[in-house]
């Protein structure tokens, strides 16, 4: 920070609570222009517009930093340049430091003026218009008179005013007499523009948390109610399987759908019509294996237990239990069921 700041009055104090340090025009340029009537977003691209077709300068090798400014009814776009080394050193102090360029100045002061203020650097000259900052020259030195004499020159009209904040740095004895009373140098320096580097806000980081903590507590809450409904449900088909094999199918109707059965021999095109008869359409035949007098039925289903009670009603099949039931995303059951059918009786 030695070659950052250039000068740290003792009073007033900064809003911040510090003293506000003067930047060096070695680290920050500052520019300002007046920009049309737009919405906040059209307005910043406009001032980074006017700095690309305006300052022969390449911005890529710069921070740029911006601020609008609303003053007497118009508006104003701030730029403010400093080299990329000095990105770090400004960023840690941002509360601490104002640029060492007024954007405004009194308008009492003249409607132009040609302000010279005293800095390390030199002679840094300031040409403003209505009270708005137009022109900012590169600093000069305090002695060369010739070079001051014409950078005065193209502002023939213009009050020439001095500034020395810092009383390391007086200015030269031939403008001692323009410098600016103690009243207007200290509203003048309260004006000096904060160097406001923007601080990442942690409320995207807290939100995302705050969400990531729901989200995973919502899914915790899905799976345990999903763990606790396939166990009730799979509780009642258990007893309501007991309850129906329990319950002996009429001797006539068995008697009957065996003979047929073993008359006809293993009746697989049947076997198919008389599935789609008793579940309809709703309920879709996945797998059936028929092997050493066992059947295997895998079928897919809005309900399984509605599906397997018709299928117990029926007198074709008997001695069912069901193997596997899976909840599948678009609510549908897709269960697995084994028994036998009248033929083995």
């Amino acid at each position: 920070m030695k070659n950052l700041r250039w000068w740290s009055p003792e009073a007033p104090e900064d809003k911040g609570g510090q003293p506000a340090t003067l930047l060096s025009r070695r680290w920050v340029q500052t520019f300002l222009f007046e920009l049309p009537a737009l919405k906040r977003a059209e307005l910043e691209s406009s001032l980074r517009y006017k700095v690309r077709s305006t300052l022969p300068i390449d911005i890529e090798n710069f921070v740029m930093h911006t601020q609008i400014v609303r003053r007497a009814g118009k508006i104003f776009g701030a730029v403010f340049l400093s080299s990329d080394q000095a990105k770090d050193l400004l960023a840690g102090s941002a509360r601490a430091l104002r640029v060492g360029v007024p954007l405004f100045i009194a308008k009492n002061l003249g409607p132009r003026v040609l302000l010279l203020i005293a800095s390390s650097e030199g002679l840094e000259v300031q040409f403003y218009e209505n009270g708005a900052l137009k022109t900012s020259h590169a600093p000069i030195a305090a002695r060369d008179t010739a070079l001051r004499e014409r950078i005065s020159a193209q502002y023939p009209d213009a009050r020439i005013v001095g500034l020395a904040p810092d009383p390391a740095f007086p200015l030269p004895p031939d403008l001692s007499g323009g410098e600016i009373p103690a009243a207007a140098r200290a509203r003048l320096l309260d004006s000096f523009p904060a160097w406001a580097t923007k601080r990442s806000s942690m409320l995207p980081q807290i939100a995302a948390s705050v969400l990531m903590v729901a989200g995973i507590a919502l899914c915790a809450m899905t799976l345990t109610n999903q763990a606790l409904s396939r166990q009730k449900r799979n509780a009642e088909w258990k007893a309501w399987v007991a309850k129906a094999e329990s319950a002996a199918a009429a001797p006539s109707a068995r008697d009957q759908t065996a003979a047929w059965l073993k008359a006809e021999g293993i009746p697989v095109p049947e076997l198919f019509v008389r599935l789609a008869k008793v579940w309809g359409s709703e309920t879709q035949i996945l797998d059936l294996e028929w092997l050493q007098g066992k059947l295997v039925l895998t079928a897919r289903s809005p309900s399984a237990l509605a599906s397997l009670k018709k299928l117990i009603a029926d007198p074709w099949f008997h001695d069912l239990r069901v193997d596997d039931i899976q909840l599948q995303k678009d609510g549908h059951e897709v269960f697995t069921v084994d028994g036998s059918l009248a033929i083995d009786k």
